[in-house]
């Protein structure tokens, strides 16, 4: 959308073509990433997937949830209130405009549950006025099982500056990542994983302190390599595909 004239968008809306709204994040991710990975990660998914199912992406929302990293320079957060009032306004505003189905593509795990509120919000506050359905999802969700097969860490590497992150950056901009910085820095599994089978219980605790080592990683990175990680774009994006084009076809089934 952002290269585009409004009289194309207006033609892509008459069209009924989807529009992706990527949700990402300003933070801390290791010593070895740069501070817009989680944005970088849904935008650039949200393009492969956009040319697969004829989509629009929106101008990617670059702040988000961060405050488990609030203490690590380059970290800029959103409290969930603001994030979640932003994400409404914007979400709303593309759905006035006629689009019927607008799928929020989320690239920062702490977004994830504040995304599918806002999902509903929309839905309750909009459906009165206007035909649109929402979808809310993580990018890394519904290949999550596949991913979880080719892994190389254990469960519980997969997490923040970790395998799969690392990889993804790899392979697309291997200029901004410095493997080498990771010599020293405190890392290893924790008891989630983004892709790996976990108990759903979440539970929050105590955030990490640089000052008590922490390298801002949940998770292991040096399994990370560029070949990977073409892999897991691959996986991921081939999944979304087939997620929206069967959610597409009932959809149309049921009209």
């Amino acid at each position: 959308m952002s290269n585009m004239t409004q009289m194309e968008i207006a033609e892509a809306i008459k069209a009924k073509r989807a529009v992706i709204l990527p949700t990402g994040a300003t933070e801390a991710h290791g010593p070895h990433m740069p501070t817009d990975t989680d944005t970088h990660q849904a935008e650039h998914i949200a393009w492969l997937l956009a040319e697969r199912i004829n989509a629009l992406v929106a101008p990617p929302v670059a702040y988000g949830i961060s405050k488990t990293f609030e203490f690590f320079p380059g970290t800029i957060s959103l409290s969930i209130p603001t994030y979640q009032t932003m994400l409404f306004e914007i979400g709303a505003a593309l759905l006035r405009q006629g689009f019927e189905h607008l799928i929020i593509l989320n690239g920062n795990r702490p977004n994830g549950t504040a995304n599918d509120a806002v999902a509903r919000h929309l839905v309750d506050e909009l459906d009165t006025q206007h035909t649109f359905k929402v979808s809310a999802v993580s990018y890394w969700e519904p290949g999550a099982a596949k991913i979880n097969e080719l892994r190389k860490s254990v469960a519980g590497g997969m997490g923040h500056g970790c395998e799969f992150e690392t990889a993804f950056q790899l392979a697309t901009r291997p200029h901004l990542v410095k493997m080498e910085r990771l010599a020293g820095a405190k890392y290893g599994p924790v008891g989630w994983d983004l892709v790996a089978p976990t108990n759903p219980t979440r539970t929050y605790m105590r955030r990490p302190r640089p000052e008590a080592g922490h390298a801002a990683i949940f998770g292991d990175p040096t399994h990370a390599t560029a070949e990977a990680g073409e892999v897991f774009i691959h996986t991921t994006v081939a999944a979304l595909e087939e997620t929206f084009k069967t959610l597409r076809g009932s959809y149309e089934e049921r009209k």
